[in-house]
C-alpha cells in the first residue's frame, strides 16, 4: 500500500519568520503556502508576505500566497456570524484551485507547510476546512511548537472527546440543578410555605426558580446548587446582573398574575449537593437588590 504524503500546518497571530524556520527545519518542509487574508493593502501581522517570503527563500525554502485561495471565502459560504460553512467553502472555484495546486505540489516533490493566522488550531481554516478535505489525500500534521504536533486523525479524536467530556459535565450539572430545586422545594414545605409556581419564565433572562407564600408574603426565591464548594459559596452566584434579571422577572410575574399591592421579598436557598442523603442547605432571607441578605 502507497504511504500517504505528509502536509504541516502552522498558526500564530503575529507569525515571525525566523522562528517558523526553525518550526520547520525539523521536518525538511520546503514550501510554504501562506494562507493569511491580506486586510486593505498591507497585512497586519508582524511579518509582511514581502518579507516573508525574503527570508524564506534566504532559507531554500518557496513560499506561495495563497491569501484568494484559503484567506478569504465570499458571503455565500458563510453563516450570520461569520463562520465558515464546510459544504459551501470546499465548492468555491478559488478553495478547488488551491486544493489542485497543492496536490500538484506534493507530486512533484515539495513538503508544504500551511500558515495562517490563528493560533487556536481546533477553531483555524486549516484544521476545520483544509485538513478535513486533504485528510483523504495526505496526512495532515499540526505543528504547536518544537516539541509538540497532532495529527489530523488524532486532533479530531481529541476534539470529540472534550465535547463528550463537555456534555456530561452540563448532563450532570442540570441534574444537581434539578435536584437541588427539589430538596429546596421540601424544605420550603417543611417550613411552612406554599409553592405556588416552579421555574417560571416567559425567556432566557427571564425566570423565577420558585414562587411561594407564607404568611400572606409572596417570597420569590433563587435556588443555587452546587456538588462542592470547590469554587465559592453558590450564594455568590447571585451577583449584580442576576439580582437584576430577578427583579424583572418578577415584575413580569407581578403583572401576568395580576397582582397588586403585596408584600414580596426575595430569597436564596444555596446548596452543596453531594447525593440525596448528604447536601448542606442554607436559606438567605429577603435578600435586597443592594445584594444585603440575612441568614435563614
Amino acid at each position: 500500500m502507497e504511504q500517504k504524503a505528509t502536509i504541516y500546518t502552522y498558526g500564530k497571530e503575529q507569525i515571525e519568520a525566523t522562528q517558523l524556520i526553525t518550526l520547520l527545519q525539523p521536518y525538511e518542509i520546503n514550501c510554504v503556502v501562506d494562507c493569511r487574508p491580506i486586510i486593505g493593502t498591507s497585512t497586519a501581522y508582524m511579518t509582511s508576505s514581502k518579507q516573508l517570503k525574503d527570508i524564506l527563500q534566504s532559507h531554500n525554502i518557496s513560499y506561495i500566497p495563497f491569501h484568494k485561495h484559503f484567506g478569504i471565502f465570499p458571503s455565500t459560504t458563510q453563516t450570520k456570524r461569520g463562520k465558515i460553512i464546510y459544504s459551501k467553502a470546499i465548492q468555491t472555484p478559488n478553495f478547488l484551485e488551491g486544493i489542485e495546486r497543492i496536490q500538484t505540489g506534493i507530486k512533484k516533490g515539495f513538503t508544504i507547510c500551511l500558515i495562517d493566522d490563528e493560533r487556536n488550531t481546533s477553531n483555524s481554516l486549516r484544521y476545520t476546512l483544509i485538513g478535513q478535505y486533504l485528510k483523504d489525500y495526505c496526512q495532515v500534521i499540526h505543528i504547536y511548537s518544537e516539541a509538540k504536533r497532532i495529527s489530523q486523525e488524532d486532533l479530531a479524536h481529541y476534539i470529540e472527546e472534550q465535547k463528550a467530556v463537555i456534555k456530561n459535565s452540563k448532563i450532570q450539572a442540570k441534574e444537581i440543578g434539578l435536584a437541588g430545586e427539589e430538596i429546596a422545594g421540601l424544605y420550603l414545605i417543611n417550613h411552612g410555605y406554599q409553592i405556588l409556581d416552579r421555574n417560571w419564565n416567559l425567556h432566557k433572562g427571564c425566570e423565577l426558580d420558585i414562587v411561594a407564600t407564607k404568611n400572606n408574603r409572596l417570597h420569590f426565591i433563587e435556588v443555587k446548587t452546587r456538588s462542592s464548594d470547590k469554587y465559592g459559596d453558590p450564594q455568590l452566584a447571585i451577583d449584580k446582573r442576576k439580582m437584576q434579571h430577578i427583579l424583572t422577572a418578577i415584575h413580569k410575574y407581578l403583572y401576568q398574575r395580576h397582582i397588586l399591592n403585596t408584600d414580596y421579598q426575595i430569597d436564596s436557598i444555596a446548596i452543596i449537593y453531594r447525593n440525596e442523603h448528604d447536601y448542606d442547605l442554607q436559606h438567605f432571607a429577603d435578600i435586597r437588590p443592594d445584594y444585603h441578605s440575612r441568614k435563614h
